[in-house]
């Protein structure tokens, strides 16, 4: 699958199978080192993920780039403006009880104008690293999460039988590049 500018390999996907690409910005703050000391996630107040810590992010519209995806999205839902960030990940999910294939494109936000704030979809709040409320998140992200946070590249695979259920499958591989 190509998606302007950016070539995207997909698992294989059912034929009738729902596809869905989504974009997920966690914005961090870091010591003198470079390392994460504490993370931004936001809880998902309506949609997909309701009830959840997320990062903030969505679905591309029509004709728009990934990355232009994820800066109109942290903007939307935080009422922040990315000026600095690096593509990470990128995660194939499966949720067979909804029929639905998510591939999700995972930035590490390094330097924002704003403070972010609540809004209709979207509660912020400001976590540190070592107390990442895994428990109230996706099964998957304790598993990719710490991989995004350490600044490194990856792609994964998961399978889950329903939204917010537990991984069935899964796979993850630390890459150099997409």
């Amino acid at each position: 699958m190509t998606l302007r500018g950016s070539l995207v390999r997909v698992q294989s996907v059912p034929p009738l199978m729902k596809q869905k690409i989504f974009t997920n910005c966690f914005l961090v703050k870091t010591d003198e080192t470079g390392a994460v000391t504490e993370i931004c996630l936001a809880m998902k107040k309506r949609g997909f993920g309701v009830g959840m810590w997320n990062g903030t992010g969505g679905k591309p519209n029509e004709g728009e780039e990934i990355e232009a995806a994820a800066r109109r999205e942290a903007q939307e839902e935080l009422g922040i403006s990315i000026k600095k960030f690096d593509k990470l990940g990128i995660i194939n999910f499966t949720l067979r009880q909804e029929d639905k294939n998510v591939q999700m494109h995972s930035y590490l936000v390094l330097d924002w104008e704003g403070e972010p704030q609540e809004t209709e979809e979207m509660l912020p709040k400001w976590f540190k690293s070592t107390e990442i409320p895994f428990d109230q998140m996706w099964k998957s992200d304790r598993e990719w999460l710490p991989i995004l946070l350490k600044g490194k590249k990856f792609v994964a695979t998961y399978t889950y039988a329903c939204e917010g259920g537990e991984v069935e499958t899964r796979e993850i591989t630390e890459v150099t590049s997409f």
